[in-house]
């Protein structure tokens, strides 16, 4: 219910949404998903690789909506993927590996949310952030300091994603209840740093 009051609240008649690290294992579903929805009017989608492709896949669902795939040094990088995005998602980082700590994910997915959040600062800083790179409850911290140092801070456009943390344990209960994940309602605060 929360996810669907903000998704009014934030999109608006036309949407130009970006989603930074679209060539991920979040990135590519969640751009699916988005390409989905009738607000979604343009999708941009940003990766150091791969975003291209994505884009060309993600075109074919038969919806109204622009699909264009951007890399550093190609079609304009960055700059062309979030110049006039008014919802952006930033699911960009590496999942934990086998054998890493949570200290390792932090200090490779900081420095990837900081530069990325940089650059929505400088070329989109109104439009609304939507972390997702885990572990959140680090990253969004980090993404705050980012636009308050370069004095474009709202707190009320800046939000930490979790839903992937909420589906899961939905599904993990409902595996252990055998009943229908759909019907089964966990609630995850914080994230699971």
């Amino acid at each position: 219910m929360l996810a669907r009051q903000a998704s009014k609240s934030v999109f608006g008649a036309a949407t130009k949404v970006a989603v930074l690290g679209a060539g991920g294992g979040i990135g590519q579903p969640l751009s699916l998903l988005l390409k989905l929805n009738p607000r979604v009017t343009e999708l941009s989608l940003f990766d150091i690789r791969g975003a291209p492709g994505v884009a060309a896949d993600v075109s074919h669902v038969n919806t109204k909506s622009t699909v264009t795939g951007y890399e550093p040094e190609k079609n304009g990088g960055i700059e062309a993927a979030l110049k006039g995005a008014e919802i952006v998602l930033i699911p960009a980082g590496v999942p934990r590996k086998p054998g890493m700590t949570r200290d390792d994910l932090f200090n490779t997915n900081a420095s990837i949310v900081r530069d990325l959040a940089k650059s929505c600062a400088d070329i989109c800083p109104d439009a609304a952030i939507l972390v997702i790179a885990n572990p959140v409850n680090s990253t969004v911290p980090i993404t705050a300091e980012v636009f308050k140092s370069k004095g474009v801070y709202n707190p009320k456009k800046l939000f930490g994603v979790t839903t992937l943390d909420v589906v899961r344990a939905s599904r993990f209960i409902s595996q252990l209840k055998s009943t229908d994940p759909a019907n089964e309602n966990i609630v995850v605060i914080g994230g699971h740093s």
